[in-house]
């Protein structure tokens, strides 16, 4: 476990995973640990099966791990709870409720319940910095999918957690929309500034996006190294073609590459 805890943000202590019984016990994830500072955007990228996704259910406290433990700003998670959003890959919005009604739905919960003048206030904001405005009472059937997600980001900033968890958002869309929505998360999160853990299996994608990567090896998967991104500001697409950009890819892509479990020091 790790030695030092802080108390903002998100602390991934020292978490192990298994599944199954006796002979046919899989281990999924082994003595994962890193921190999230309060604020930050911290990519997890890992080859195929590495347990990406195992890992963010943990955060979520959908699953519960085997050893370690969870904390966010100080607090033990103990299962799922308004500190913690989670964005699916699939677009989990309600097909029968408006764009608004969407967004706004996660504010008339118990934990989060708001008054219906300051639902609308928010509604409104989100509406605006996801360019939604002009479809706030359309249904989802309507939209496209890179419309939909942005629909569910809006959602998720709009109960303003403590951390945000992205499983993947943009993989089931296509490249272009893809990168524009990577574009549109930026332009969001710059405004509306959270604590995100964002799960991709693409290099380039968590580059672009992150302040610091967390690269997990092949199961039983540990942290293999988490790599800070050397470059803040503003980033455009152009950046992506740029000669630190595609070094530092390169650097990423073989370490998923190599089958070696063992931690690598930071």
């Amino acid at each position: 476990m790790m030695g030092t805890i802080s108390g903002g943000g998100l602390v991934v202590d020292g978490i192990s995973k298994r599944f199954g019984r006796g002979e046919s016990v899989v281990t999924v994830l082994d003595d994962i640990a890193f921190q999230v500072a309060e604020g930050e955007f911290v990519a997890v990228v890992g080859p195929s099966g590495s347990g990406k996704t195992t890992l963010l259910n943990t955060v979520a406290g959908f699953v519960d791990p085997d050893e370690g433990r969870i904390l966010v700003n100080g607090a033990p998670v103990a299962g799922p709870g308004p500190s913690r959003c989670v964005v699916f890959q699939e677009y989990a919005i309600f097909p029968w409720l408006t764009v608004r009604r969407n967004i706004e739905f996660g504010m008339r919960l118990r934990a989060r319940r708001r008054p219906a003048d300051e639902r609308r206030e928010v509604a409104d904001r989100y509406l605006e910095l996801m360019g939604l405005t002009a479809f706030a009472d359309a249904l989802p059937k309507t939209l496209s999918g890179g419309m939909r997600q942005r629909v569910a980001l809006a959602r998720a900033y709009a109960v303003d957690p403590e951390i945000l968890l992205m499983d993947e958002p943009f993989a089931a869309l296509d490249a272009q929309t893809r990168e524009t929505m990577q574009e549109a998360l930026l332009e969001i999160n710059q405004k509306e500034r959270r604590t995100v853990v964002f799960v991709t299996h693409q290099v380039e994608e968590a580059i672009f996006l992150a302040d610091r990567i967390v690269v997990m090896s092949a199961r039983p998967s540990r942290v293999q190294d988490v790599v800070t991104v050397p470059w803040s500001g503003e980033r455009t697409h152009a950046l992506k073609t740029s000669t630190e950009f595609i070094a530092l890819r390169r650097e990423i892509e073989s370490m998923l590459r190599s089958t070696d479990s063992t931690p690598r020091v930071a």
